[in-house]
């Protein structure tokens, strides 16, 4: 979310579909990172009895847990404007934006969250730089979180390479090697999958 704000004027950089996915989907792997995802039957479930500490994550579990019969692509469009809410109050209280403007029935459309964690953003580029431009091996939660921008279709919020772009084959290895990692492939191949066929149906 903060790498897809404009630091001045507090829009967002991309289509807002495209970031809401993104951080539902962010929401769905949190599940897994924290233990309250697994797999049985070939499909994606909620364990545990406990409620996650993300806010998004907990409004990913809640929903999954209350409509089951629903598909990962269903699950990532039917929550994405609830984790985009969170994500935005959850900036603001760590006081990386600050909230102008005033919502308008539940819309954003005249809110806007210029961006106060200029040093945050600053350290967060430059770890993703590390691993797109300068080859440093991804920890898990950061190649996770370029896999699921690089499928999203959020490319322009990472740092750009030599050729003003982030390098499409670093893009495509980190992506590969998640979908093979033993902890996360399940969720992240769910994930992607998901995220691939909400934006190829709305020709995004």
């Amino acid at each position: 979310m903060l790498l897809a704000l404009d630091e001045e004027t507090g829009t967002l950089r991309e289509a807002p579909l495209r970031v809401s996915l993104a951080v539902s989907a962010a929401a769905l792997l949190e599940l897994s990172f924290s233990g309250h995802l697994t797999e049985r039957d070939g499909a994606l479930v909620v364990a545990g009895a406990s409620t996650p500490v993300d806010p998004a994550a907990a409004a990913m579990a809640e929903h999954m847990q209350s409509h089951p019969e629903e598909t990962p692509r269903e699950w990532l469009l039917a929550v994405r404007e609830r984790t985009l809410d969170t994500a935005y109050k959850g900036l603001s209280e760590k006081g990386l934006v600050r909230e102008q403007g005033r919502r308008v029935f539940g819309a954003f459309g005249s809110v806007k969250y210029p961006v106060t964690g200029l040093s945050e953003l600053a350290a967060l580029r430059g770890r993703l730089a590390a691993v797109l431009t300068q080859g440093q091996d991804p920890d898990e939660r950061t190649a996770a979180l370029i896999t699921v921008l690089h499928h999203a279709g959020l490319q322009a919020v990472m740092p750009q390479g030599p050729g003003a772009e982030a390098p499409e084959y670093r893009l495509a290895t980190i992506a590969e090697g998640q979908a093979t990692a033993a902890a996360l492939g399940d969720a992240i191949r769910t994930t992607v999958a998901a995220l691939t066929a909400v934006i190829v149906s709305s020709a995004l």
